[in-house]
């Protein structure tokens, strides 16, 4: 692994145990092996260290995503397996704290993260409507798939997710029960 990408994970594996703002860069810079001066000769900023952080896990989850469609397996299985996959590559991303960080100290990487989903899931929802036609075919398939986004914006967000309580993981499985119901 690339001293890049030792950073990268080191600022993953922090962000897992404290939040994004819960670790300074000495903390980073140890955990990554390497010295604090060293980090930022590949970066120029905590927030430039995140936001790439977070642009390789979407890179890594879209590459999923494409595989996964390309499978065509069934939406129950389709939605287990990215469910799965985003509760093991994405824990630094979707547990409290960073989901609270985001919210109140990267909102523009929170924004980025939300077009990244809004467009992950259009793409999923047009590939699963002609192979799977819904109970609501009769719907103009825009209008569904904005309802479908609508709706999964609204509750896979820190602010439901923090005010309800709730983990991601309980979040995106129920919502993965609603898709699949949707698509029987």
């Amino acid at each position: 692994m690339d001293i890049r990408d030792r950073i990268l994970k080191a600022c993953r594996d922090l962000a897992v145990k404290q939040g994004l703002r819960g670790f300074t860069m000495d903390e980073l810079a140890q955990r990554a092996g390497v010295s604090k001066r060293t980090v930022y000769r590949y970066f120029d900023s905590k927030e430039s260290i995140i936001e790439a952080s977070l642009d390789q896990f979407m890179l890594g989850a879209t590459a999923r995503v494409e595989d996964l469609l390309s499978r065509s397996e069934h939406p129950s299985v389709f939605f287990k397996s990215l469910l799965n996959y985003l509760s093991s590559q994405g824990q630094f991303i979707i547990n409290p704290s960073t989901l609270g960080d985001l919210r109140f100290y990267y909102p523009q990487l929170w924004d980025k993260i939300d077009s990244f989903r809004i467009k992950q899931i259009r793409k999923v929802l047009n590939h699963l409507m002609t192979p799977y036609p819904t109970r609501l075919q009769n719907i103009d398939p825009l209008i569904l798939s904005t309802v479908i986004v609508a709706a999964i914006q609204n509750v896979l967000n820190p602010t439901f997710i923090l005010e309800n309580n709730l983990t991601f993981e309980e979040t995106a499985q129920q919502l993965s029960l609603i898709l699949t119901a949707l698509f029987q």
